[in-house]
């Protein structure tokens, strides 16, 4: 037998950033490719590039070796090898001869196919290694019951097996149909490679995606000798690729699944591998590794602090532990800050993670307003500081019902403080600091996160969090810069608080349409301590008005915004490409609600009302930098500001 087929896929190169990873990640690159197909006999086979186009939606010159990700066929070899062998190589494959002594097999699912001639039973085999720490795979064959073919390969691997050590999980999914009503042959083929660094802990990882659809066969027609001298990867010439046809864009015609997130197989795949061997086995290998949050973690400047350096180590153990540190010092407030955690995760996988932990923070109230970097310099050069920030010492537990889950639950005994403006910037003046009273209490925090639907449709996210809150302290009113009557009297206050953030996108009239909110709610207590009131107002929470110019007990901020590409001249970024000839118009209007403000004008410049806004943004350069003006309607003054893409503010 012998066949020859056309291929048609893409390879993507996507970057997932933030902490838990809970935001969809973000294509940085992609390529269309068009394959030419031949096989002769098992292990003899050529694939030979014809068509190829490329698009750089970020700044990067990514090398992610195509050659590595080429149709699968054989449904792999006897002995696994993928990526030329740099990431997984002689693997024993499940139903190669003599497997049955290293893995174990498990009955699963049985269902029916229907072919215009005939049904086909397919029955599931669950198979995993007998020893989970050798280098062995991990999933589920799908078999035709009648001639014992393979219908569909879903697997990963141990941590033994992947030779690369950035990678974090590599899974393949490998689906077959039936050509001429007797042989299965490949239909669609995927392939995900989730890429860490080995030196630096930071919620920031790499995802190299392959899709690959097979078609046109022509079996037993005989494949001639020049073919057959061909390597088993090879191209045609630079001219030739940019000659080939392909239908409208790259980005357009990109699956939806490959654009936004992990798709169902890639996931059951997984949760599959983590229920059947144990976690240890899958997870990443011991390491030694700077840690952090993001490049502010290294290096930020604030009022309270002034410039501040900070850095941080985590040491994993291959028991599933992991230990990490982080230590940040302020050169004008001459105080260390810093977190001391021990992560402690079962060995069996999807089990429940704790976090033990102590340490002492700026914890910021309200909704960020900035990412890390554009606040420092703001801050450092033009006395605008978007912070506002209380000094937390705390001790506690941080759990999470396994490492795929969006609950977190944190409860921890906890002393805040008052700050003081200790720097300052090259030019301008900084606004004082807000009062916060001396409290000491137990704080328990339950934060639920998600996200829907996939790019090219309707999408979003949200985070819902309520804490609760029980302490006794003082009252200290007097930073305000007048002392008041009561400032200093022992308070025994108690509070409940709900907070939100969400937003929807979806397409529209050749743009995309995007509703967003931040809301949050204090019940409980007649006199509450200022820090555990409500705040908005800035670019994002209250456009058009002063930062945290809002604060109450209920706040509501709604917004609605279009973005609509217009041309715009591209810049040349060299071996990184070329900028998008286009920009992004953002006209937007938002609103601020609130309720139970507080009565005191120097903590509130606002009474309770409704407070809107209207706008106009730009996105340029990749849509990585935003320019917004903003108007204030009631109340409000014109606004300017510039910052980074909200999707990169979790690592800045």
């Amino acid at each position: 037998m012998d066949y020859r087929a056309t291929a048609r896929g893409f390879l993507a190169f996507l970057a997932q950033l933030g902490e838990g990873f809970s935001d969809p990640p973000r294509v940085v690159q992609t390529e269309q490719l068009a394959l030419n197909v031949s096989w002769w006999q098992p292990g003899r086979s050529a694939q030979q590039l014809i068509g190829r186009r490329d698009t750089t939606l970020l700044p990067a010159n990514v090398g992610y070796y195509r050659d590595r990700y080429g149709v699968v066929l054989d449904n792999l070899p006897d002995r696994i090898r993928l990526g030329d062998g740099f990431d997984v190589a002689d693997v024993p494959h499940p139903l190669a001869a003599g497997a049955d002594s290293l893995y174990d097999y498990q009955l699963g699912e049985t269902f029916s196919m229907r072919l215009p001639d005939r049904t086909v039973l397919v029955d599931e085999v669950r198979f995993r290694p007998r020893n989970p720490t050798a280098a062995r795979a991990v999933g589920s064959v799908y078999l035709d019951r009648e001639s014992s073919a393979v219908v569909r390969l879903s697997l990963t691997f141990t941590r033994a097996a992947i030779l690369d050590r950035r990678i974090e999980t590599l899974v393949v999914t490998l689906e077959n149909s039936l050509v001429r009503g007797r042989w299965w042959l490949p239909r669609r083929q995927e392939v995900e490679v989730v890429r860490r660094s080995t030196w630096l802990d930071v919620p920031a990882r790499g995802i190299v995606r392959g899709h690959w659809d097979v078609s046109g066969y022509d079996v037993n027609e005989g494949i001639d000798g020049s073919t057959q001298l061909l390597p088993r990867w090879s191209s045609v010439s630079r001219d030739s690729l940019s000659t080939y046809a392909f239908d409208g864009r790259v980005i357009d015609v990109l699956p939806p699944d490959m654009r936004v997130a992990r798709d169902e197989d890639v996931r059951d795949a997984q949760a599959r591998a983590e229920a059947a061997v144990r976690a240890a086995a899958l997870s990443r290998p011991v390491t030694l590794a700077a840690a952090g949050q993001g490049v502010s973690d290294a290096i930020r400047h604030s009022r309270t602090e002034g410039l501040a350096f900070g850095f941080g180590l985590a040491h994993r153990w291959p028991q599933s532990v992991t230990l990490s540190g982080r230590v940040r010092y302020g050169i004008d407030d001459g105080a260390p800050k810093g977190r001391l955690a021990l992560d402690l995760r079962p060995p069996l996988g999807g089990a429940p993670i704790a976090e033990l932990f102590v340490e002492r923070q700026y914890r910021e109230l309200g909704a960020r307003e900035r990412a890390g970097v554009t606040n420092s310099l703001a801050s450092l050069f033009f006395g605008s500081d978007y912070t506002t920030p209380v000094d937390v010492q705390s001790a506690g537990v941080q759990w999470r019902p396994g490492a795929t889950g969006r609950w977190t639950l944190r409860a921890a005994y906890e002393r805040e403080d008052a700050l003081r403006v200790v720097a300052r910037p090259f030019s301008g003046r900084y606004a004082p600091v807000r009062p916060t009273w001396t409290l000491d209490g137990v704080r328990v925090d339950v934060t639920r996160a998600a996200r829907f639907g996939a790019t090219g449709e309707r999408q979003g996210a949200w985070t819902v969090r309520s804490i609760g809150t029980l302490a006794n302290g003082t009252r200290r009113d007097a930073l305000l810069g007048d002392a008041s009557p009561r400032d200093g009297e022992s308070v025994r206050p108690a509070a409940l608080r709900l907070e939100a953030d969400a937003r929807v996108e979806w397409p529209l009239a050749g743009g995309r349409a995007l509703v967003a909110s931040v809301a949050g709610g204090t019940t409980m207590g007649r006199d509450l301590p200022p820090q555990w009131l409500q705040f908005a107002g800035g670019p994002w929470s209250g456009p058009g008005y002063a930062f945290h110019a809002f604060v109450g007990r209920t706040i509501v901020s709604p917004r609605l915004e279009l973005r609509q590409p217009v041309p715009f001249p591209s810049v040349s970024l060299g071996k990184y490409g070329r900028t998008p000839a286009r920009a992004q118009l953002v006209p937007f209007v938002q609103a601020v609600l609130l309720d139970g403000a507080s009565d005191d004008p120097r903590v509130s410049a606002f009474e309770d009302g409704v407070y809107p806004a209207a706008g106009l943004g730009v996105l340029l350069f990749y849509d990585l930098l935003r320019f917004d003006v903003s108007r204030g309607l009631h109340r409000g003054q014109w606004r300017f500001a510039v910052d980074v893409d909200r999707a990169f503010w979790g690592i800045l």
